[in-house]
């Protein structure tokens, strides 16, 4: 068994290599895919809500029919599981909202059958450059295994064994979507969508107990709106009920217009998020006014508040996102050789050492 040390662009361009499981690593790597407000959280004990879980899965008899409404990708190449199982997530999820690229691509392979959708993810360069770029620890950022002369890999030698396996609520029904199987898998039906998870709590909690049985590490992930998202819901709700609250005061009064010229930026706000409406406030002060007025003037200040923050929200993404990819090898390289010429690499070795005995 050997190993390769690869430079950043190496490494983007190359084969798929490890990623680890981190909420923070997998909501960079959904930003970068091109989706937009979600955010990946590890769930501690029980889960419940919108959430769709990632962790390993069992045997079952195969499928008399293929679901025609499941997008379901095979993983046909060793690492690329944690970007094929987001996307195995996100495609099914109409709620979240993708980019043009990424629509694009469900669409070019929505009719091909599961493992040649697998070949095409992994034979799509920006998908592995994104999946690549990713890798930030050296010893996954700089290292490719390459086979043993049985075809496994390092991973069977000792090494940490990264699996991801999706668990998606559609049209009432739930999937488990694994990668390494040869189909969808269904797991029960639900009624209520805030509700889908009861339907596989048993799968998960049995499998939990076998990772706890055999002393196995796991983590289980939820994917969910990401505060952007939150916020651009709320942008949502501010804009229909300032529109509700002008289209009342047009009933109301003719001149209200004339005094009342500020306003939000609505074909930007358009673009952004889901809908959801909240008339409570409006319903309450319907044939007033000053209090619609007043209504309107908060609708627009709170907007103007919320797509600073969503700006804010951005820019800290971004900020996340250099810090992940930049390529500290070769500063790190340098500090370290920096070290050994004046002689204070020995000590600084010995003291860690002493430091490990200690504790």
């Amino acid at each position: 068994m050997s190993s390769l040390l690869l430079s950043h662009k190496e490494r983007c361009e190359g084969p798929w290599v490890k990623l680890q499981s981190e909420p923070s690593l997998f909501t960079a790597l959904m930003y970068d895919l091109g989706v937009k407000g979600a955010k990946a959280t590890e769930m501690i004990g029980d889960v419940t809500g919108d959430a769709k879980g990632l962790h390993k899965g069992t045997d079952y008899e195969p499928l008399e029919e293929y679901p025609k409404n499941v997008y379901f990708a095979n993983q046909v190449v060793e690492n690329a599981c944690a970007t094929l199982s987001v996307l195995n997530i996100v495609l099914n999820c109409p709620h979240l909202e993708i980019d043009q690229e990424l629509k694009e691509f469900k669409e070019f392979t929505w009719d091909l059958p599961p493992a040649t959708r697998g070949f095409s993810i992994t034979n799509h360069p920006t998908l592995r450059q994104i999946h690549n770029s990713m890798a930030r620890h050296p010893e996954d950022s700089l290292i490719v295994e390459e086979p043993n002369k049985n075809g496994g890999s390092e991973d069977e030698g000792g090494g940490e064994v990264y699996h991801y396996i999706a668990y998606v609520p559609i049209d009432g029904e739930v999937w488990q979507l694994d990668g390494l199987y040869p189909h969808p898998v269904s797991l029960g039906k639900y009624s209520n969508e805030k509700l889908w998870y009861d339907a596989v709590r048993g799968v998960i909690h049995e499998r939990i107990d076998g990772f706890h049985a055999e002393q196995v590490d796991y983590v289980l992930l939820a994917i969910t709106k990401d505060q952007i998202g939150i916020h651009q819901d709320r942008v949502k709700d501010c804009m229909y009920i300032k529109k509700l609250a002008e289209n009342r005061l047009d009933e109301l009064s003719s001149t209200w217009r004339e005094i009342n010229t500020e306003d939000a930026n609505e074909e930007k706000v358009k673009k952004r998020g889901n809908y959801v409406i909240d008339l409570s406030t409006l319903t309450a002060y319907h044939d007033d006014i000053e209090m619609i007025e007043q209504l309107r003037a908060k609708m627009i200040d709170e907007i103007k508040f919320l797509m600073e923050a969503i700006d804010r929200e951005n820019k800290l993404k971004l900020v996340e996102r250099e810090r992940r990819t930049f390529d500290y090898g070769p500063f790190i390289r340098e500090f370290i050789s920096i070290l050994h010429e004046r002689g204070d690499l020995k000590g600084l070795i010995a003291a860690a050492d002493d430091m490990l005995e200690d504790e």
